[in-house]
């Protein structure tokens, strides 16, 4: 009996199987089809007489090859959610790995009972009195949300009994957006016209931040993966790596006009002999390839821009993540709407550009209080 359990190209099954790659995502998936041998060989003893039909419908059932975790343990939950979940990114995977360790090392054998609402208040007390950031907190906060979510609706594990810790009445997860210092317009333009490299190194760095200025403040997980293809005439149209998976609906197409300015950057980048603008990535990536490259290179370039920022002496410093705030911020200063400027950028919702420049730049503070005596 043919079985079909996932789409591949030969090129991918090459990879997986036969040259054996060690990546997080190969080895995944080799594992996962090697589980299901011993799932058939089960089936193959139950259904007696032997019928095809009932074979097939017994083998595609839903998590019927899916062992529940053996307790209520925080770390067999997270550990069985990252495993019975292949669609999550690696990076995801690698979060909630470091929200059980953590919650491992504030109470050693941890259970999905022993969060309650009065568990996280005092859990986010002593974390932030440690110097860790509201934002890391909650983002830990909404893992653990996510998988008593998961176990209570989905999989349904944890007891009736038990008192939901989040929402009303209960724990109110933080909507922490940290106040942002953006660089001053003189300062963008010094970026813009710097000339002294010590090196080539240095010189890419700074095109490489200039691209990501130019082109919508794109993020660089996207400018990494972005293609030729995604070059419809005068324009790159895109939508954001980020939005891929976690948002159902209201996925938005980024439309950036490819100006003289940006044509200008991108000349001195673009590998026309890749179907990648940059030419960093080769095609059927793996997600752990995609993350280690993407890694990598921020490092590098970082590294880079920080030099360039001293010789500046930039009243911020100068990173690829920066290049984002300056952009929105230079369309705030030029008199764009919230509107405009969150449809340019990809939000969702008017909401999440008002808090993205909810804070003011230092030269709007330097007017406002250019009247006090």
């Amino acid at each position: 009996m043919l079985l079909n359990i996932a789409k591949i190209t030969e090129r991918q099954y090459e990879q997986v199987f036969v040259k054996k790659s060690n990546d997080e995502q190969s080895i995944i998936f080799r594992e996962t089809c090697n589980n299901y041998i011993p799932k058939c060989e089960r089936l193959f003893n139950e259904i007696v007489p032997f019928d095809k039909k009932r074979f097939r419908e017994s083998f595609y059932a839903k998590d019927s090859n899916i062992e529940l975790p053996p307790s209520l343990l925080l770390k067999d939950l997270i550990d069985y959610f990252k495993t019975n979940n292949e669609d999550i990114k690696l990076r995801t995977r690698i979060h909630f790995k470091n929200t059980m360790n953590v919650m491992e090392t504030y109470m050693p054998g941890i259970k999905v009972t022993d969060i309650t609402s009065t568990f996280l208040k005092q859990f986010e007390r002593k974390k932030i009195s440690e110097g860790i950031s509201v934002a890391t907190v909650a983002s830990h906060f909404r893992n653990l949300r996510r998988i008593i979510n998961y176990f209570s609706n989905e999989v349904k594990l944890i007891p009736k009994g038990y008192e939901y810790p989040f929402g009303k009445g209960g724990y109110v997860i933080s909507s922490y957006f940290p106040s942002k210092l953006v660089l001053k317009e003189k300062e963008i333009k010094s970026i813009v016209e710097f000339n002294d490299f010590e090196n080539k190194k240095q010189e890419y760095a700074r095109d490489i931040w200039l691209f990501l200025y130019r082109c919508n403040g794109i993020n660089f997980a996207d400018l990494l993966r972005l293609k030729w293809e995604n070059k419809k005439g005068d324009y790159f149209i895109f939508t954001r790596r980020k939005t891929e998976t976690t948002r159902k609906n209201n996925i938005r197409m980024i439309q950036v006009p490819i100006n003289t300015k940006l044509q200008e950057v991108m000349e001195k980048l673009e590998n026309k002999d890749s179907p990648f603008i940059l030419g960093q990535m080769q095609e059927q990536y793996s997600e752990t390839t995609y993350e280690n490259k993407k890694h990598k290179m921020q490092q590098e370039i970082n590294k880079n821009l920080k030099v360039i920022s001293q010789k500046l002496n930039l009243s911020v410093p100068l990173k690829m993540s920066s290049a984002r705030d300056c952009y929105a911020t230079t369309l705030k200063r030029n008199g764009v709407s919230k509107d405009k400027i969150g449809e340019m950028l990809g939000h969702s919702n008017s909401i999440v550009t008002e808090h993205y420049l909810g804070c003011m730049d230092q030269e709007d503070t330097i007017e406002i209080n250019s009247g006090i005596l």
